[in-house]
């Protein structure tokens, strides 16, 4: 006859391990990524930080083995009940099954943000670097003397080539330059200057 209560200790243990395993290869899948981060952070110095990086080929490996512990962990708990259990025993207490589905997915919420954290990281510092390129000031030119496609290439490299012009959109029809600028760099007196110096003279639209 086999021993339930043997057999529910086995299965904790088991799925405790698996969960063990599954958090520290989530971590180890994350420290290529975050690692850096972490310890630039806290204050950390060296090139060596860098290093961290090595990691980042083994990145599907760590991933696909947290997969396989999870689960490993999901069947040892959800599987099929054994069809008795003798009095007084892990697998007859609710409470104790309760926890262990509870650590479960614990751990796997733990994993799901392990593995999303380089993706959040990674979008959050994209959204901060364009909300620090947004503060500049556009201002549109009318541009005279274009006379043909090729013109508005010559009126944008006039403007681009100046330090601090973010961009510039320069059209043959209507003949116009949408440009944006870092006002700490340049007015708008120095865009109109820089179109004429090659030929083009042009004017803030109204």
């Amino acid at each position: 006859m086999i021993d339930e209560s043997t057999t529910s200790t086995t299965t904790n243990h088991g799925t405790g391990a698996g969960l063990f395993a599954a958090v520290v290869a989530a971590i180890a899948a994350s420290l290529c990524c975050l690692g850096p981060l972490v310890l630039v952070s806290l204050g950390a110095t060296g090139a060596w930080i860098g290093n961290l990086s090595a990691l980042e080929p083994y990145r599907p490996l760590f991933m696909m083995a947290t997969a396989g512990f999870l689960g490993l962990a999901f069947f040892r708990v959800y599987r099929a009940e054994p069809a008795a259990c003798e009095p007084g025993s892990a697998c007859e207490r609710p409470t104790t099954k309760r926890a262990t589905k509870a650590s479960l997915w614990f751990v796997t919420c733990v994993v799901a943000g392990l593995f999303a954290a380089p993706y959040v990281v990674g979008q959050l510092a994209a959204s901060t670097e364009e909300a620090a390129s947004v503060r500049t000031d556009s201002v549109t030119l009318t541009v005279d003397g274009m006379t043909c496609d090729a013109c508005p290439a010559t009126v944008k490299k006039s403007l681009t080539r100046l330090d601090g012009v973010v961009g510039a959109r320069v059209s043959f029809d209507p003949p116009q330059a949408v440009v944006e600028f870092d006002p700490t760099k340049l007015t708008a007196k120095d865009l109109v200057e820089a179109t004429a110096a090659v030929g083009y003279p042009s004017h803030i639209a109204n």
